[in-house]
This record gives structure tokens, C-alpha cells and sequence, in this order.
């Protein structure tokens, strides 16, 4: 596991933290600290993380070197009141002519030279280099005309991992476990900064920025206090890894990265899934890793004044990815007999894939159903205020995910067409339906009339291609 080596061992961000605790006491003792750091980071000391793949020095690779250069870049900001002038110009230089090999250099991972957004090494990488920019920006020692240029670059590769890397609802085409990496080691806080120290907001104008975040609050249901995610794509191992580089970071910094409104329901989230299991650690507030920025970030982030709310409200109940054709549908946020319905409709690829298109996966009531075949292109997507939803792909097959109660029981899913599942199927006049029951009671009755069907008080049936509710309260 990461954590072999006790809390406390050298790690990519041990100068940030010595720099933040010179920061809030002022004692020079600590800016010493976060200097020898940098000693150790000059001589080719290696991270704490199990296989040494972080390092100031001949880093494994360029993923691992923008969040290396990034992070140590953060702890020169931190410490450089307690430093003379001769140490901050050594290290000012050591970050803006970093260059360790090809893909390697401040200009190339400022870039994305290495692979392209789609990639999970590519946010890492320009998430990094803009972290070194922006802490080098106007400092003596460096070249600043080529710092601005660095940073124009910069500019261009955060706003393309926002577009061709991560879909506008969250979705990264390599999958859950990798699209953490993408975002999590460096970018989002790389947005962060660049919103602070750089005066450009990334994330208010993108649904896709705070959706980075929001998709864990969409998804996740808590089962005996810990987080149950419905994981696709490749690197599941760090869904949820909250300790490990790639997997943490959720709340200390997602709270940075959505906007206002959506703050307490991510706290709630935190609450529900992580606060006992911290408390019990003595690291609260996410700081559970072994990493210092997490304990820096939370400490910036963390909303103290505020209130946790329940997402219902806040989040919609019913949200596509209409750029890589994956959908999601909530009932609430209550329990673990939450019902979470989600459908990647196409295959999507990065350097790894994600190869679930079609599924329909129903979690719900303590059961995780794989349910009918949605796979194809999208022609109609109607969410509803309640997480209800209608789904239609090219083929003609169609999904009604009904959450209102109005059948009688928590969830009916109803399919038709060619990739409708094959079990419960119910002919009415030419129209062929599969249905699906979620309920803690009994099944509710099905009745025949004519081409619909009646459940309860709702009634289902197929206009145009599409199935059609009669009980449904659109989204506004």
C-alpha cells in the first residue's frame, strides 16, 4: 500500500508543509525546515510513495513530474519570506529551468507535450507546470517575458483539459480511477491557484469544472459509513483511495473547485462517507493521507461557516454527459437503500479505455442489477425534477427510469426496443416493454390498456420512439 512508511516520511509536498507552518507562526525554524527539504530535493531524495515515482529529480516520467514540480513549487511560495535572497534566486531558477529529460521540462509540461487530454497523465502534467508558473510569476532570478509566455501556454492547456480531456458533466474517457488522477494530484488545485494568483476563473464558466467533483456527490452511496461507487473504466483502485496520491483530495480541495452553492452539499457528502473514519484516524477534515498539501488545502478550504444540506436541491437528481454519452439518475440522498441508475452509452478512450457502453446499472435497496442494453449514440434525453429520466438511443431503444412513486413502488425502470432486457416483458398491443421493479414491499400490479401500460397511478407508453410517463415533472 502507499503507506508503508510511517506518516511523517519525505513526500513531494514536505516543503509546502514546512512553508505553511512558517506561514501561520512565522518561526524561521520552519522555512529552515522547508529549505533542507529542498537540499534533499536538489540531491535526488525520492517521494515517500512506494515506487519512488515522484521526485524533484528524475521523476518516473512526466505525470509524476508536473505534480513534483508543482507541489515543491508551492512550498518555495511559502517559504520565501524566511530565506535570503541568495537561496530564493537558487531556487527560483531550479523551478523555472526544471528540465529533466524530454517531456520533462517546464515548457513542455506547461504544454501537455506528453500524450493529450484524454489522457489521465496529461492533467497532471500542465496541472503541475501551471502550479511552478504561477509561484515563479515576477520573482528576481527568473526571465519573466518567458514565464508570461509560459503562462499564455498555460492558459490554453488548462482550458483544453476542461474541453477535450473531461466531458461537461464530469465524465473522463479513460474512467472513474484514472479521471481522479487527471484531476486530482495537481489540476484542480492548479485551477485554484490560477483563480487566486493568476486572475482567471476556470471553473464558473464550465459546468465540466465543478462536475470533476460534483460526480462523487452524484454517485457515490454510503454503505456502513464508507462510499460505494459505481467504478468504470481503468485504475479502480483509486476510486475512493483517500490515503494514496491519486485517490485523495476529494473534499480538502474539491471544495475550492465547485461553485458556492454546491459547497454544503459536499460537506454533507463528508459527513456521510469520510468524518467518522477521520475522526477515528485524528485526521480530520480529509487529511488522512500521508501528503502535506492535503492538510494546507483543507485548512484554505474548508467551509467552517457553513451548513451541510442535503444534495437534493442542490445537485440535479437527473444529469447526462452528453459529450461522452454517460447518464446518471438519483432517487435522493437518504441511506444506503439510495437507487443510483447509470449508463455509459458508448465507449470512450483516452490512452486506457472505458469499455461498459450499454449497461444500464441499477444499485438500489442492497441490489446491483445489470439491466437491458443502452448502447449507441444518444437522440433523446428528458430529466425530471424528481431523478426520473427518459433515455432514447439510435437504435429505437428506449428508458424510462421512474423514481416518483406514482407505480407503487420506490423505482420503475421500463425499456422497449431492441436492447430492452430480456426478463419481464409484457406485450401491449405491438409495443414490447421490460420493467423493473426496485421496492421494500410488494411488486406493484401491472394492467394491460390497449399499447400502454398501467402501473399504480403512472402509465407508460411509447410516443414517437420515445417512452413517455404520464406522471413526470420535467427539470426546469
Amino acid at each position: 500500500g502507499e503507506n508503508e512508511l510511517p506518516v511523517g516520511a519525505y513526500s513531494m509536498s514536505h516543503a509546502a508543509g514546512f512553508g505553511f507552518l512558517y506561514q501561520l507562526t512565522g518561526d524561521k525554524k520552519y522555512a529552515d525546515l522547508g529549505k533542507e527539504c529542498f537540499e534533499w530535493a536538489l540531491a535526488g531524495v525520492r517521494d515517500r510513495d512506494r515506487e519512488g515515482r515522484y521526485s524533484f529529480r528524475d521523476p518516473d516520467g512526466a505525470l509524476r513530474a508536473g505534480p513534483s514540480l508543482g507541489w515543491y513549487a508551492a512550498g518555495y511560495d511559502l517559504c520565501y519570506d524566511g530565506w535570503d535572497e541568495a537561496y530564493r534566486l537558487k531556487i527560483a531558477r531550479a523551478i523555472a529551468e526544471y528540465n529533466e529529460g524530454q517531456y520533462e521540462s517546464l515548457e513542455e509540461l506547461a504544454a501537455g507535450k506528453r500524450h493529450m487530454p484524454a489522457s489521465n497523465h496529461w492533467g497532471m502534467q500542465v496541472g503541475g507546470a501551471a502550479l511552478a508558473l504561477l509561484a515563479v510569476r515576477d520573482d528576481p532570478g527568473v526571465d519573466n517575458n518567458r514565464i508570461e509566455k509560459l503562462l499564455n501556454i498555460s492558459e490554453k492547456s488548462m482550458i483544453r483539459n476542461l474541453t477535450e480531456g473531461f466531458g461537461d458533466h464530469g465524465w473522463f474517457p479513460e474512467g472513474d480511477g484514472t479521471g481522479i488522477m487527471s484531476s486530482n494530484i495537481a489540476f484542480l488545485p492548479a485551477l485554484q491557484a490560477w483563480q487566486i494568483a493568476g486572475g482567471k476563473d476556470f471553473i464558473s464558466p464550465r459546468p465540466n469544472a465543478p462536475w470533476m467533483t460534483l460526480k462523487w456527490i452524484m454517485l457515490t452511496v454510503t454503505r456502513d459509513g464508507k462510499p460505494d461507487f459505481p467504478i468504470r473504466g481503468a485504475y479502480p483502485q483509486n476510486v475512493w483511495d483517500r490515503d494514496g496520491p491519486s485517490g485523495g483530495g476529494v473534499f480538502c480541495q474539491g471544495f475550492a473547485a465547485v461553485n458556492p452553492e454546491e459547497k454544503s452539499a459536499l460537506l454533507w457528502l463528508y459527513n456521510h462517507v469520510a468524518k467518522a473514519e477521520d475522526q477515528k484516524a485524528g485526521a480530520p477534515f480529509d487529511t488522512i493521507g500521508p501528503y502535506p498539501h492535503r492538510a494546507i488545502l483543507a485548512f484554505i478550504n474548508w467551509p467552517f461557516d457553513l451548513k451541510p444540506a442535503n444534495p437534493k436541491g442542490i445537485l440535479p437528481s437527473a444529469v447526462g454527459d452528453e459529450k461522452y454519452g454517460v447518464y446518471m439518475f438519483r432517487n435522493g440522498w437518504k441511506d444506503e437503500n439510495d437507487i443510483v441508475v447509470s449508463v455509459q452509452t458508448r465507449n470512450t478512450r483516452g490512452w486506457h479505455k472505458a469499455d461498459t457502453e450499454g449497461q444500464v446499472w441499477v444499485w438500489g435497496l442492497g441490489k446491483k442489477n445489470a439491466w437491458g442494453n443502452l448502447k449507441g449514440n444518444v437522440t433523446f434525453f428528458q430529466p425530471a425534477v424528481d431523478g426520473s429520466g427518459i433515455l432514447s438511443i439510435e437504435n429505437g431503444t428506449s428508458l424510462a427510469v421512474d423514481f416518483s412513486g406514482a407505480s407503487g413502488a420506490d423505482a420503475m425502470l421500463v425499456m422497449s426496443g431492441r436492447g430492452a432486457a430480456k426478463e419481464k416483458r409484457i406485450k401491449a398491443g405491438k409495443t414490447e416493454y421490460s420493467v423493473l421493479f426496485l421496492t421494500a414491499g410488494q411488486e406493484p400490479n401491472i394492467e394491460i390498456r390497449g399499447d400502454r401500460l398501467k402501473v399504480g397511478n403512472q402509465t407508460v407508453s411509447l410516443r414517437e420512439g420515445h417512452l413517455a410517463l404520464s406522471r413526470f415533472k420535467l427539470s426546469p
